[in-house]
């Protein structure tokens, strides 16, 4: 009887191993999946829409360059998680294809992808949370500040009319790859300046608010002279509603309350000032520009003008 009953709790004791083991086996299996089709989406971005458009030659040397930029980062993203080098970035600098600069800044956005990725599995409840709160807010904006209903014009009015659209923080991660690689190709379908004088600014002053960044991980409230400095050299009219730029928002507010959020956060923006230190070295050689009539035209002489292609 005494037998039967150690029996029993060892086959008990043994199932129980063996289904945790089943578990986290299903979950990295699941992990890998999610890992996979990041990649897959990485490496096919920009959209193959735009190639439907009416293109000049510089556009579409333009898609295809960040298109091959984004399967090397694709690439570099399955390495990393498979624990492979990637030789094929030095290959790739080797043979002309990238420049030692880019080679590096690929391995940092890299690892800014991670970093957003882990961030967005603990962030995701908080902006669908935060994202019913605001369209609620929607039915109340006559009684919010001018400056306030301004921003809220400009930024989410369009987005919270609307029922909150992911399902999971997956398809949030997506949707910023999505509009950042979109958007990275889209700028050359219309009058788009890239004055890099003002961007190399503005990423001076976003890492040094990195720098001075709170021990939870919340950025500095700026100065108003400060804001504005900001806002100019980032070239305010052309910033828009993103998605990533919400999430970020919302950890503002939760992080001081949540230890795991807060972690992910710090985590993310020292993976970010990374890339962009790195950016803005690369920076150095580059001439301002503008996308014109569907052509690059680069600055002149004296700056500030784009010339007719």
């Amino acid at each position: 009887m005494v037998e039967n009953t150690l029996f029993v709790g060892k086959l008990k004791t043994w199932y129980k191993l063996y289904y945790a083991a089943l578990e986290d086996r299903i979950m990295s299996l699941k992990d890998s999946e999610i890992i996979e089709k990041i990649a897959q989406l990485l490496e096919n971005l920009p959209s193959d829409d735009f190639l439907q458009y009416r293109l000049t030659e510089d556009q579409i040397n333009e898609w295809h360059q960040l298109r091959k930029d984004n399967i090397l980062i694709a690439k570099t993203w399955r390495s990393h998680f498979h624990n492979q080098p990637d030789y094929f970035l030095d290959e790739a600098v080797d043979s002309k294809e990238i420049s030692l600069h880019k080679r590096d800044l690929i391995v940092l956005m890299v690892k800014q992808y991670i970093a957003r990725w882990e961030l967005f599995q603990v962030a995701e409840e908080y902006v669908k949370s935060y994202h019913l709160q605001l369209q609620n807010l929607t039915n109340h904006l006559e009684v919010l500040p001018k400056p306030i209903c301004q921003v809220w014009y400009k930024f989410f009015r369009d987005i919270f009319l609307k029922k909150y659209p992911f399902q999971s923080p997956y398809d949030l991660f997506a949707q910023t790859l999505i509009q950042e690689k979109n958007e990275a190709f889209s700028c050359s379908l219309s009058y788009y300046e890239v004055p890099i004088k003002k961007w190399r600014k503005a990423t001076k002053q976003i890492t040094n608010i990195f720098d001075n960044s709170n021990q939870d991980g919340t950025y500095p409230q700026l100065k108003p002279k400060e804001a504005e400095k900001l806002k100019k050299n980032l070239v305010w009219d052309k910033v828009g509603f993103s998605w990533l730029g919400l999430t970020l928002f919302v950890c503002q507010l939760k992080a001081p309350k949540d230890k795991l959020l807060k972690d992910k956060l710090i985590a993310y923006n020292q993976s970010l000032k990374e890339a962009l230190s790195v950016a803005v070295t690369a920076s150095r050689t580059v001439r301002s520009f503008a996308w014109k009539k569907g052509k690059i035209v680069y600055a002149s002489g004296t700056g500030g003008t784009y010339p007719d292609p």
